[in-house]
């Protein structure tokens, strides 16, 4: 029991947590499994998985270190709550609760803590029920991108209605370094890009498609065989480079490049409302549209972590004050 409530046991666990702690900030988290077998190797990404170690901070280890770490901080915090008398051994006491607070609420989040990234074309909403977050629903109103004059992109701008399970509603603008916050909520402006429409047809069989820019459509998985997507805003008629001019939609084509692994077959540039044929394949472009790239975090543990740090300034107080006293 005093070995428990020791100080020693405290450091060591603190210790091993830290550098538990800094391995997750390494490795990436939350990842499939396919991420760490291509990205590290096979025998490593399977190392990585079997230790859980691309999920550390849910897995059943380390949530046992924070549980002998709440133990120890318990036992301090009662040993001392028998025998406070003076301001400095209530700043103590005091000090003791505010960690164990803390390591609650930072154990809770790690549990509770949701965080996505989702693309959403202008227009569109989304029910995040399937993402965790029940009864939620965003929906992206507008979006707009400020310029220099050079037309290098100043800012991106989400316009946005977040409507939340408890009948909350807020509409809101999303920028780059201001997110938006709201109910627990805070959704971040990460990327943008373009939603390009339309439809495949071959053989009587029709495709419909909406896909973000630079992006494939598989047409014969068997032979390899896809449509890559490429949308040029501003396209230069005179050069035929498959370049844009600017970042502005002046004259927008779509450039649809059929490929076989890694050969290109054929090559089509049409504008909203052609028909690019392409083998047996006919490529309709239909229109186009800005997505906004979001990530939306929600960690309900935060207001516990909050208390225990008011508790451990309040704490340190005690004790500064105490130290100050005149004797």
């Amino acid at each position: 029991m005093r070995f428990l409530s020791s100080m020693r046991l405290a450091i060591y666990l603190l210790l091993v947590l830290a550098a538990l702690a800094a391995i997750g900030s390494l490795i990436p988290q939350g990842q499939p499994h396919e991420f760490y077998r291509a990205y590290y190797g096979r025998p490593v990404g399977e190392l990585i998985i079997f230790f859980s170690l691309h999920n550390i901070y849910r897995s059943w280890w380390f949530i046992s270190l924070e549980g002998l770490l709440a133990v120890n901080l318990l036992l301090c915090t009662v040993r001392r709550l028998r025998q406070p008398k003076t301001l400095k051994e209530w700043g103590s006491l005091l000090l003791h609760l505010s960690l164990l607070v803390i390591l609650v609420g930072a154990t809770l989040s790690g549990a509770l803590k949701r965080s996505i990234y989702v693309e959403m074309g202008t227009g569109d909403s989304l029910d995040l029920a399937s993402y965790g977050f029940p009864g939620t629903t965003l929906t992206v109103e507008d979006f707009k991108i400020e310029y220099y004059p050079t037309l290098e992109p100043k800012q991106y701008i989400s316009y946005v209605t977040l409507k939340t399970a408890q009948g909350k509603q807020i509409k809101k603008e999303i920028k780059v370094n201001y997110p938006l916050e709201f109910a627990g909520f805070k959704i971040y402006q990460v990327s943008y890009g373009w939603l390009l429409k339309g439809q495949v047809v071959s053989n009587d069989k029709t495709i419909p498609f909406e896909l973000p820019d630079k992006k494939s459509l598989p047409l014969d998985e068997g032979k390899g065989v896809r449509l890559f997507f490429m949308f040029l805003p501003d396209y230069d008629e005179e050069s035929k480079n498959l370049k844009s001019r600017s970042p502005l939609p002046r004259n927008p084509r779509l450039v649809s490049l059929l490929m076989q692994g890694h050969e290109i077959l054929d090559v089509g540039v049409v504008h909203p409302g052609e028909t690019a044929h392409l083998k047996e394949y006919s490529i309709t472009f239909s229109s186009f549209r800005y997505y906004t790239g979001l990530e939306i975090k929600k960690d309900p543990a935060m207001p516990v972590v909050y208390a225990g740090f008011i508790l451990l300034l309040g704490g340190l107080a005690m004790r500064y004050i105490s130290n100050h006293q005149p004797k």
